[in-house]
């Protein structure tokens, strides 16, 4: 894994710092596709709040039991 082409966005706080670090990836990064752990529904809806849909992908975690999906944005 290269760390340069990853992108971790935090939210949660409703401050808007989510918000404003997957708009700079988004932009700054051209950020169109991003995975999200299937069982974490709110950072899904953020992601949807955004533009990021589910594209039916998905995949075990690795070392885990949860499944990622993959999300694009349209």
């Amino acid at each position: 894994m290269r760390l340069k082409d990853k992108v971790a966005v935090i939210t949660g706080g409703s401050r808007g710092i989510g918000a404003a670090l997957l708009d700079f990836a988004i932009r700054e990064k051209h950020v169109t596709r991003l995975w999200a752990l299937e069982k974490n529904t709110r950072t899904i809806a953020f992601y949807r709040r955004h533009g990021f849909l589910p594209n039916g992908e998905r995949r075990l975690e690795e070392d885990t039991d949860e499944y990622l999906v993959r999300l694009e944005r349209r």
